[in-house]
């Protein structure tokens, strides 16, 4: 993972000392290569010691590391300090284009980067031993709930998916052991989100969480918590766009994983799901 996607994964975590040289470092990547500790502390206004602890909390191994880490991010000519924009007056769609496809690559690199292999099996371990999953999300993690549900009953698992509270929280209520809440919330931070995993937590309901990276409140009420990056988006963004393409990478990356370490048993069942329904199109025609 490139040192920006490393600061931009834990800005949310740092203190105000470190997000100062964070910041100095996503401006000015150039100019920190060619620095000491002394010199970058004296640049951004702090202390040999900050620039220390932010080089432990972005886990990496010493300042020397990171002055290499950077040197080869520039040498890969990624561009560590655009900020994101969905849209400018005037643009072309060739530079929309070309923006979209940036931010795109640079998520889904990031989120692939970060994936905690052990978290993933211990998902997968859970869902195994579940009857039912019950899925929430607002708004466009709505569609990466509708996503799973689909993929998952085509494997065998009962499923629901919610939107609405008032629809969610009965079902907590009544569900058995049996049962496993999945909540998707690209901040993690959304009240619905929050009351959910408060819910399913008070009547014994395992959660599974799916949310960008950081120490968010959904990720620490949940059993298993899984994470996309930190997306290069916008606060004023007009649609989700990079947040929601690494939500469904890594809804298919746990999804093949699943198949994989199961095949001889799932391969049968997503075979027998196939066939019904293309003998569905048959019988009426359907391409």
């Amino acid at each position: 993972m490139s040192v920006a996607g490393k600061i931009l994964n834990t800005e949310q975590n740092l203190s105000k000392s470190e997000k100062k040289i964070s910041r100095f470092i996503l401006t000015n990547p150039q100019k920190v290569v060619e620095m000491t500790v002394a010199q970058l502390a004296q640049a951004a206004d702090s202390s040999p010691a900050t620039v220390i602890r932010l080089v432990k909390h972005l886990k990496i191994s010493s300042f020397t590391s990171l002055k290499m880490m950077l040197t080869a991010d520039l040498s890969q000519q990624k561009n560590v300090n655009k900020a994101y924009a969905d849209i400018s007056a005037g643009e072309n769609l060739s530079e929309i284009k070309n923006k979209l496809l940036t931010n795109a690559q640079q998520t889904l690199q990031e989120t692939a980067d970060q994936i905690d292999q052990t978290g993933i099996k211990k998902l997968i371990a859970e869902v195994l031993k579940k009857r039912q999953l019950i899925l929430f999300g607002i708004g466009a993690s709505e569609l990466v709930a509708e996503n799973i549900s689909q993929k998952w009953s085509r494997l065998g698992f009962l499923s629901t998916v919610d939107s609405d509270l008032n629809l969610l929280l009965p079902k907590l209520i009544n569900a058995d052991s049996n049962s496993l809440l999945w909540i998707i919330s690209n901040s993690g931070e959304s009240p619905e989100a929050l009351i959910a995993a408060q819910a399913a937590r008070k009547h014994q309901i395992k959660v599974i969480s799916l949310t960008r990276y950081g120490d968010n409140s959904v990720a620490q009420l949940s059993d298993i918590a899984v994470h996309t990056s930190q997306p290069p988006e916008n606060k004023n963004r007009i649609a989700a766009t990079s947040s929601l393409l690494a939500q469904f990478m890594v809804v298919d990356i746990i999804f093949y994983y699943l198949v994989s370490q199961n095949f001889d048993y799932l391969v049968d069942i997503l075979q027998q799901s196939k066939e019904i329904v293309q003998n569905y199109h048959n019988n009426f025609n359907l391409k």
